[in-house]
């Protein structure tokens, strides 16, 4: 079971805006004295470019620090190491609960020691020290160094220089991306103290003092799905944080074209080329039989200039790149359209975003990216951690497990089967809890389906097709229904509930002639 619940939606996006996390990119920090930070002391001390070039990192010290992402998750892999100490005294790392409605710091009892004080260069800390730790609200954290003058990562708890022209908190800690480990940040504290009157800085600004390494760390925003911009299965993505704010990195590449309703090579068009075998089209997906002259087409359709049977009225109609036609009209492939279950309406025909998609140890897709599962990042608001799928679902479903019964879904606490308010596209019925081909409409049989192979499917319909995200994925998974979609004149039917019998007798009909006629020559 999946859910397309997207974590950290409303708690996170609070906090990113609160710390701040500009799309810009910072080309220094600069203290609120104008003091340009960090610098380089040239006291004999191992400076942080240093450290960065030995670690094989390309990081400028100057020009990559940064004062965000100040907040974070910890995840199921979290290390602390502590990688630099270029001071004289012993402080310690501790680690608080992040509260986006509180305006004061932390109280020294709400910090908990992650690296104690007197720990050597090396010390490692794990996840468990803080996932496993009763303390641990399940948010998203903070750090700070303690043991003299408290100086957090988050700079609005730091000493305020008040007289400065415009007073503001004194930055005591600079942060840099990690270059060569993913979700990794070394966080460099500055160790001395600062005045609160004074408009000067008094410290020596290297911020060499206390060096830490922090492992399997999603910023405040970062770990959501996202969009690239990019075309086709290209465009699912997942947020990371950056000197530049918030990023969407690309999860999926592209690969050849098939015939299966996506954009595979995310060249913009759908089931672009020659994809099937001889005598036949690709029509919304599936690879369907021309309509030949020897069988023509079934009754109330008429063969269209690309060999496809159409509704007569259809025949001469030429739509914009992305619509079909239906009743002589224009309109999106998926309007009216309500996927079941994990599927969304691509191109005219329901597909789950996540088949194929393989994603590494300790993250699951989600709504065609991976993504790191509930696990090891905490859910947003009421929602809860679904242990067997690795994805937020409701309360209700926190528990439910419905993968040992195919085809169906949580919803409300109970597992029902996942056609329940579906509409598919014309041409699929839904069954065992997806729309697929509908054999009515005899695809293997030379009969191309009503409402196929119209102008415009197939050129341009881009991988998010109308008003159905990526997002959508997996809605029915623990969160109700999506809501009932207005009939398109055909809608979903159950498997096995048969059509009325005249195209069964049409197709016998037609199948008698061709073999009279096949008799005859």
């Amino acid at each position: 079971m999946r859910s397309s619940a997207v974590r950290f939606s409303s708690f996170a996006l609070c906090l990113s805006l609160l710390v701040s996390l500009a799309s810009v990119a910072r080309a220094l920090i600069t203290q609120p004295n104008g003091t340009v930070m960090p610098r380089d002391s040239m006291n004999g001390e191992i400076q942080l470019y240093t450290l960065f070039a030995n670690r094989g990192e390309t990081i400028d010290y100057a020009a990559d620090g940064e004062s965000e992402p100040a907040l974070f998750s910890p995840l199921c892999d979290f290390r602390a190491t502590f990688v630099l100490k270029q001071s004289a005294s012993n402080l310690a790392v501790g680690w608080y609960n992040a509260d986006p409605t509180r305006t004061t710091p932390p109280d020294p009892s709400e910090i908990y020691t992650i690296v104690p004080a007197g720990a050597p260069v090396g010390t490692v800390i794990t996840g468990a020290d803080i996932r496993g730790d009763a303390r641990y609200l399940g948010g998203l954290i903070g750090f700070a160094l303690t043991g003299g003058q408290t100086h957090y990562t988050e700079a609005r708890y730091n000493p305020v220089c008040t007289g400065c022209a415009t007073p503001n908190p004194w930055i005591m800690a600079v942060i840099y991306r990690s270059v060569v480990t993913p979700n990794a940040y070394y966080v460099a504290f500055e160790d001395g103290s600062v005045g609160s009157a004074p408009n000067t800085f008094n410290n020596d600004g290297d911020y060499n003092d206390y060096v830490y390494f922090f492992e399997g760390l999603v910023c405040s925003g970062g770990g959501e799905v996202c969009d690239t911009g990019m075309p086709g299965i290209c465009g699912p993505g997942v947020t990371e944080c950056s000197g530049e704010g918030i990023t969407c990195r690309q999860t999926v590449t592209g690969r050849d074209e098939e015939c299966n309703g996506l954009d595979d090579d995310c060249d913009g068009e759908t089931d672009d080329g020659d994809l099937c075998d001889e005598g036949e089209v690709c029509d919304r997906g599936v690879c369907v039989g021309r309509c030949l002259d020897e069988f023509g087409c079934a009754r109330g359709l008429d063969c269209n200039a690309a060999g496809y049977c159409v509704e007569s009225s259809c025949v001469d109609v030429v739509c914009d790149a992305g619509e079909i036609c239906r009743a002589g009209d224009c309109s999106a492939p998926c309007d009216g359209v309500v996927c079941p279950g994990d599927q969304v309406c691509r191109a005219g025909r329901c597909v789950d975003p996540c088949a194929g998609v393989t994603c590494e140890a300790g993250r699951v897709c989600q709504a065609g990216a991976c993504v790191q599962s509930c696990d090891c990042a905490p859910c947003s608001g009421e929602l809860m951690c679904h242990a067997s799928s690795g994805l937020c679902t409701t309360s209700e479903c926190a528990t439910v497990d419905c993968s040992g019964t195919p085809g169906t879904v949580c919803r409300g606490g109970t597992c029902v089967d996942a056609c329940e308010g579906a509409v598919c596209p014309r041409g699929q019925i839904c069954e065992s809890g997806g729309c697929v081909v509908d054999p009515d409409f005899g695809v293997d049989a030379g009969v191309a389906r009503p409402d196929s192979g119209v102008v415009g499917v197939d050129a341009g319909g881009g991988e998010m097709d109308a008003g159905t995200g990526a997002e959508d994925a997996g809605a029915d998974a623990g969160r109700g229904p999506r809501g009932r979609g207005g009939d398109d004149g055909c809608g979903c039917r159950a498997a096995g509930a048969g059509r009325g019998g005249e195209g069964a007798i049409a197709m016998i009909v037609l199948l008698a002639l061709a073999i009279v006629r096949r008799r005859r020559a």
